[in-house]
């Protein structure tokens, strides 16, 4: 299924831009819970697993499985896909499938249902990017008499919701909350060690939390994977990744590899056509993460490469996929080989479509390709109008070729000058 988009804005000559993207499983999912009719050849992993998640849910029991978590901008790529208002999607006002229709009966009696209940309809909001209504949910739950274990999922709602829309201003209060619960002894291991790997993977990448707490949840992670054999693979695979990230911050490749290797050695599901979504989505992380080792820590671009091309392999739908890879491609300088991969992205759909074809048109524009840069950039006129960095660049490269599309880049930065004065 194509979707087309036109213009609003002429050139000169009175010619459009337009663009054409197919419709993938992730706009599906995202947007109605439900691949689409994708099959597991054409429907992406996070995708796969997301639905898994919702169909094989028991609203009574606690466990709703997380695959990947999306910041809500990845909301606003979809309204601009689809021609759509952002708000209405966000709150759910079109319930187009029978899924979303489910989940949003269950929304609208939120104050008939049990904490259990009300935690598993916040995280299945959460999967796909409905932080507005998860918040309303979280307001229900403040109401609430709450047990150690509701206060353990509670936290962990407050903390994904902080992490992905305030970048982690309340992070402190939910992992503290968290940390009350776990000493009750009434939360699972796995559940435990889950927490403990978001503890450290987020004071890493930005402080989230106090420094005395972050050392707390490490050394309980640290002796739950030495002392229990009770942790889920998945719990136990993310653990490992996360904990890479402390000896690859100083730079210890050694200690680095040994981490990650355990990562896989959880990971490790098999491939078959039976394969769940969800276990294929550990090894799917596995060499995302290994990617980056690869490139930042090991400084090793033919073992990026390799495991780029693995996850590619694994996941042939996912943009993502190829939009990793060709981060590996720009990073050894082989920015024609780059923008092919980027191009590769953006041709694959969303999620992050503009991101990867505003990648592959500066990649066009530094090896000289300076035709298709620019229709690129008039692509991305049309798809994106409010962002000053692609309407900067498009009329920078407009200017240097003297192309008539320099009007549009010109006419769409007045118009948020304008809109920023007013």
């Amino acid at each position: 299924m194509k979707i087309r988009f036109l213009a609003s804005r002429l050139l000169s000559d009175g010619n459009s831009f337009s663009m054409e993207f197919k419709r993938n499983s992730f706009h599906d999912t995202m947007t109605g819970l439900d691949c689409g009719g994708h099959t597991d050849r054409t429907a992406d992993i996070f995708s796969r697993a997301c639905v898994e998640s919702f169909d094989s849910c028991n609203w009574a029991q606690f466990g709703y499985k997380f695959t990947q978590v999306f910041a809500p901008s990845v909301l606003y790529e979809l309204a601009l896909l689809e021609g759509v208002q952002l708000a209405p999607l966000a709150r759910l006002k079109d319930r187009r499938t029978a899924a979303l229709a489910s989940l949003g009966a269950m929304l609208d009696r939120g104050f008939e249902l049990t904490v259990v209940e009300l935690v598993n309809v916040a995280s299945a909001l959460i999967s796909i990017s409905r932080f507005e209504l998860v918040r309303n949910v979280l307001t229900i739950l403040s109401e609430r008499q709450t047990t150690p274990r509701e206060d353990f999922e509670i936290g962990w709602l407050e903390f994904v919701v902080s992490n992905r829309c305030d970048g982690g201003a309340s992070s402190p209060a939910a992992f503290e909350r968290m940390r009350r619960a776990v000493n009750t002894r009434a939360v699972p291991v796995s559940r435990m060690l889950d927490a403990c790997t978001q503890a450290v993977v987020w004071y890493i990448k930005r402080r989230e939390l106090p420094t005395a707490s972050f050392e707390r949840w490490l050394e309980l992670g640290t002796s739950l994977t030495e002392t229990s054999g009770r942790i889920e693979p998945g719990a136990l695979s993310s653990w490992y990744r996360g904990i890479a990230m402390v000896p690859a911050a100083s730079g210890d490749v050694v200690a680095t590899r040994r981490s990650m290797e355990r990562a896989r050695e959880a990971a490790d599901v098999s491939t078959g056509s039976e394969t769940r979504a969800a276990d294929l989505n550990m090894l799917k992380t596995y060499y995302e993460s290994a990617i980056k080792e690869y490139l930042y820590v090991q400084r090793d671009i033919e073992a990026a490469e390799e495991a780029g091309r693995s996850l590619i392999a694994l996941d042939p739908v996912w943009s993502v996929s190829y939009g990793e890879l060709a981060e590996v491609y720009l990073r050894s300088k082989r920015v024609e080989r780059a923008a092919q991969f980027y191009e590769q992205a953006a041709a694959a759909g969303p999620p992050y479509l503009a991101h990867h074809l505003l990648k592959a048109a500066m990649c066009r524009d530094r090896c000289g390709d300076h035709s298709r840069a620019m229709a690129h950039f008039e692509k991305l006129a049309v798809f994106v109008p409010q962002s000053r960095r692609v309407m900067s660049a498009g009329l920078d490269l407009a200017r240097r070729l003297a192309h008539p599309s320099a009007a549009v880049f010109e006419r769409g930065l007045r118009e948020m000058e304008s809109h920023a004065a007013d």
